[in-house]
C-alpha cells in the first residue's frame, strides 16, 4: 500500500511535534507521535505497556496505532504524521534490539509519501523532559540512525530549515506544491 501521508522525522526534541501540531491547526489531518502519547498514557495509568517494562507489547501497540492512522487517511488526501513505522525500526536498532519481523514487514508493506521531512539536530531548541530522557548527543546519534533507516527503505530525506515553526510550515507547503 502507498498513501500520501507525509512523514516528519528526526531525533527527539528537534521540533517535529510542534510542527505537526501547527500543520493540524492549518487544516491537515495529522497523526501524532504515538510512542510518546502511549508512554504518557501508561505512566499516568500506572500501566506496563512501556518500552522498559514490556517492549514487545509497547512495539505492538505503537504499530497498531500507526496502522490505524494509516488506514484512516483516505486515498488521495494529503496528511502528515509525526514519525512513521521506520522510526520504530530505528529505535530498535539504536537500542541494540533486533527488529521484530512484524515491524520490518509493516515498513515494507505500508509505504508513505516518498519524500520525508527531517527535523535536524538543533541544540538551541532541544529540551529533555520526563519522556525525552536522551541527552542532546544521544538524540543526535539516534537522529543519524533514523535517517539511515529511512534511506534503507528507499525514502528521500529533505532537511527542514532551522527556523521557527511558521517558517517550517511554509517550507513544507512550498516543497509539496512544487512536486
Amino acid at each position: 500500500m502507498k498513501k500520501s501521508i507525509i512523514l516528519i522525522t528526526g531525533g527527539p526534541g528537534f521540533g517535529k511535534t510542534k510542527l505537526a501540531e501547527r500543520l493540524s491547526e492549518t487544516g491537515y489531518r495529522v497523526g501524532g507521535e504515538v510512542a510518546r502519547e502511549l508512554i504518557a498514557e501508561q505512566q499516568e495509568a500506572g500501566g506496563d505497556v512501556l518500552p522498559w517494562k514490556n517492549l514487545a507489547a509497547f512495539q505492538r501497540e505503537v504499530l497498531d496505532r500507526r496502522l490505524a492512522f494509516y488506514h484512516a487517511v483516505p486515498e488521495g488526501e494529503i496528511a502528515f504524521s509525526d514519525r512513521g513505522i521506520p522510526d520504530q525500526l530505528a529505535f530498535s536498532r539504536y537500542k541494540g534490539f533486533s527488529a521484530p519481523k512484524i515491524l520490518i514487514t509493516a515498513a515494507q508493506e505500508y509505504r508513505y509519501f516518498p519524500v520525508v521531512f527531517v527535523a535536524p539536530p538543533w541544540k538551541d531548541i532541544y529540551r529533555q523532559d520526563e519522556i525525552r530522557t536522551e541527552t542532546y548527543d544521544e538524540a543526535s546519534h539516534l537522529h543519524d540512525v533514523i535517517c539511515k533507516t529511512y534511506v534503507d527503505f528507499g525514502y528521500q530525506l529533505v532537511d527542514l530549515p532551522k527556523v521557527e515553526v511558521e517558517g517550517r510550515v511554509k517550507f513544507i507547503k512550498n516543497y509539496i506544491t512544487e512536486l
